[in-house]
């Protein structure tokens, strides 16, 4: 404020009798409350931060967040609909089955007549499947090499092992379902042996599931590398990144998404480095992405931005209750249209030129609110506004593209399942538990993708990586 400003609540004749001593002193005493005032601003906000305002994670909201707000009531009962079709258990082919018991009617419940079995079927037979797991025990085989003398030199022998007995005590079913059980599961190294021991009667050490995961990492490298080029050369991808530690120093973990295969990487860094190590230097597709910085590297023609995380920025801004917040609340208004007229394009309602003239007064009304608050003196308001406005053409390369969504939501759910790994075992101890990490949850997602078995693809992987042999295909096409 200046000298010649009068504060408020003081008169002219009041200022103009103050000495310029007191009227600077006072002037400095507004400043420090308008900025500590500004401060405390600033952290009250930052308390309100949550998942539905920011793009943080729903496992970081503290305990004094507000609740999630209610699901809209469809007037539908819980449960079933009426007319939707009954689940049941579909019964195996006979070729399947392992022992058939023929239950015979012994006498008519009505006039109490014998029934003998020659008596030819009026129906089909009633059939019921009861499934049941044997008594699990593991398969033991000893191998004792002789040791003989050699009659001629009096040489000591040894007997060799075949050539397709593992090397170590453990087979590449068993090894398998260790890295299943661990990786998979997320069962700890104690829960894995107690579970192993309890269920199977197979006893092994804590160094022992290391080993064993350490081989199916080793076995798994070539499927590995496979997915990562198979997205590499699809046109469109879902990138996210989330913290992860290894060796007590903060990392990031990447995925990748592509509708065919998911891509895992630890790396040290979120810089560019580590972007174009996942989706190699000349990738020349779409990148789905938040608005992280890392990402402004890739043109925005090449780029599409997730609206959800735009609508949770603009949640926040709505959050302060700043005098300004008001348009943010027009702004979300709007994504509303949006996101209305991308469900009527999923149902097929709309084309891909309807879906863009339906958005054309959306594209309209958002850019004037955008140029209004990049004029702003709310900073806050102000740099999300120029942001946006600096990616525009970014925001809605789905409506030029078919395949494409407004939301990153591919690439946050398939981090799922690593968040949760992560807090179990609170990140790798090594560059070898990393590659595990890595391998095991590119290969469990791809799976998905691809209708495989994880178990059967571990131990086939496994079986050819000890055969010195190719290791299997991954993908149906390959």
């Amino acid at each position: 404020m200046d000298e010649d400003d009068i504060p408020p609540l003081v008169s002219a004749t009041d200022w103009a009798r103050t000495p310029p001593d007191v009227k600077q002193a006072f002037l400095t005493l507004v400043d420090m409350v308008r900025d500590l005032s500004a401060h405390v601003r600033d952290l009250e906000a930052q308390l309100k931060q949550t998942s539905r305002n920011t793009s943080k994670p729903p496992s970081s909201d503290p305990p004094s967040a507000p609740p999630a707000p209610p699901r809209v009531l469809r007037g539908k009962p819980q449960g079933a609909q009426k007319g939707h079709p009954d689940q049941q258990r579909s019964l195996l082919p006979p070729e399947q089955v392992d022992e058939l018991i023929v239950c015979q009617p012994q006498r008519c419940p009505d006039c109490a007549t014998a029934l003998t079995p020659n008596l030819p079927d009026a129906l089909p037979p009633s059939r019921t499947q009861v499934c049941e797991l044997p008594p699990l025990r593991a398969h033991i085989t000893e191998y004792q090499c002789r040791i003989v003398n050699c009659p001629t030199c009096q040489q000591l022998v040894i007997g060799v092992r075949p050539e397709a007995v593992p090397a170590g005590a453990f087979g590449p079913r068993l090894t398998a379902l260790i890295s299943l059980l661990h990786g998979r599961y997320r069962l700890s190294t104690r829960e894995t042996v107690a579970f192993l021991s309890e269920v199977a009667g197979v006893e092994l050490s804590l160094g022992s599931v290391i080993t064993s995961c350490t081989r199916v990492s080793e076995a798994l490298q070539p499927l590995d590398a496979a997915i990562q080029t198979m997205l590499q050369a699809h046109p469109v991808v879902w990138v996210d990144e989330t913290s992860w530690r290894e060796q007590q120093q903060r990392g990031w973990l990447w995925v990748a998404v592509s509708p065919e295969a998911t891509c895992f990487r630890i790396d040290p860094s979120r810089g560019q480095q580590a972007l174009w190590q996942l989706l190699g230097a000349d990738y020349s597709g779409v990148v789905h992405s938040d608005r992280a910085s890392v990402y402004h590297a890739l043109p925005d023609q090449q780029r599409q931005l997730c609206w959800a995380h735009v609508i949770r920025n603009l949640q926040g801004l709505v959050d302060q209750q700043h005098a300004d917040s008001i348009w943010a609340q027009r702004m979300l208004t709007w994504t509303e249209t949006l996101f209305a007229a991308w469900r009527a394009y999923q149902s097929g309602l709309f084309d891909q030129i309807a879906l863009q003239q339906a958005l054309l007064p959306v594209r309209l009304a958002l850019h004037e609110l955008l140029r209004h608050g990049a004029a702003s003196e709310w900073t806050k308001l102000q740099a999300t506004s120029q942001d946006l406005l600096r990616h525009w053409d970014a925001l809605w390369t789905f409506s030029r593209m078919a395949g494409l969504e407004p939301t990153n939501n591919l690439a946050e759910r398939a981090l799922r399942p690593a968040v949760v790994w992560r807090k179990s075992c609170y990140g790798t101890q090594s560059a070898l538990g990393s590659r595990f990490v890595e391998r095991m949850l590119s290969v469990r997602a791809t799976c998905a993708q691809q209708g495989r078995n994880l178990f059967a693809l571990l131990t086939d992987a496994v079986c050819a990586a000890w055969a010195g042999q190719p290791a299997p295909s991954l993908f149906c096409n390959a």
